[in-house]
């Protein structure tokens, strides 16, 4: 089922129920797994200390993932996952994972503002070796005007940092897995990557974006052998309807630059939608990703 529609109904009930219930999963077939992706701004308290979380609580309830890979989580992290029933995987302050399913080995790289890791266990007793990632950046050009007269490689520049810290977390992530025992398991990487994508920046698209660009984060990942799940089931690219950043702020430029990527033969991304709603006010300046896999 879609997502969006799965929202629509839960805040339709939200106001028929006042006490949290346990989060089911989405579907009873252990052969799909949800994920969702999401920056969840000031550990969502921009909207009250108390209120914010809940309404991260909601959209997530809603959504009904199995796996969120969290961004600015900032002390509501261990909130958020006890209401929701999963278990919490923080590193340091800003990265973590919230799961239902079982983390049965912290494989965390790189530095711990930037990327927690954990391998989790999966209904069928597979595993799966999950990271949230929060990769940082040089300059905002998201900004009405903030572009304007600036050359490619000083649009690049504005994102290098992006580049180092992927370029650690994937090197991190190869040596941490290369034992024997971890062959064959599936990777996702996934987070808030401060970077656009040069799956949409082409050519074909320049009507749209004014610039052809070869970003070199999502070129790194994607040379890595990673599949970035929402343009793989998305292929027509919209910048509006595509984008992630920022629901808070419409009037700034308009991007997709948060990403769930994924690497294995066992999983295949079937379905990918961007969602911002909330019956109150959505709480946070990022878009929350949400991709469905199917078993191969």
């Amino acid at each position: 089922m879609n997502p969006s529609i799965l929202l629509a109904a839960v805040f339709a009930a939200s106001a028929l129920v006042t006490q949290a219930e346990p989060l089911g999963r989405f579907s009873d077939d252990p052969s799909k797994l949800r994920v969702m992706q999401w920056n969840i701004l000031h550990g969502g308290r921009d909207d009250g200390k108390e209120e914010g979380p809940k309404r991260v609580v909601d959209v997530i309830r809603a959504a009904k993932p199995d796996i969120v890979s969290m961004q600015e989580t900032y002390g509501s992290g261990e909130f958020i996952s006890k209401d929701l029933g999963f278990q919490f995987h923080p590193r340091g302050t800003n990265v973590s994972i919230h799961s239902r399913y079982p983390v049965i080995e912290d494989i965390s790289v790189y530095k711990e503002f930037c990327c927690s890791g954990a391998l989790l266990e999966l209904p069928d007793k597979s595993k799966l070796a999950f990271y949230a990632v929060w990769l940082g950046y040089n300059k905002s050009i998201s900004d009405p005007g903030s572009r304007d007269g600036l050359d490619e490689s000083q649009l690049l520049a504005a994102c290098k940092a992006s580049g180092t810290d992927i370029a650690g977390i994937l090197s991190g992530i190869a040596e941490r897995l290369k034992d024997p025992k971890y062959k064959d398991v599936p990777v996702m990487i996934c987070g808030d990557f401060n970077s656009m994508s040069h799956l949409d920046y082409t050519a074909e698209h320049k009507d749209q974006f004014g610039v052809v660009i070869r970003w070199p984060t999502s070129v790194a990942i994607t040379e890595a052998g990673f599949t970035d799940s929402y343009r793989e089931v998305t292929p027509r690219v919209d910048r509006r309807k595509d984008r992630t950043w920022s629901p808070r702020f419409p009037e700034q430029l308009p991007d997709r630059i948060d990403y769930i990527y994924y690497k294995g033969s066992r999983w295949k991304a079937v379905s990918s939608v961007v969602e911002e709603s909330h019956p109150v006010k959505f709480p946070s300046d990022h878009a929350a990703l949400i991709t469905d896999f199917q078993l191969r």
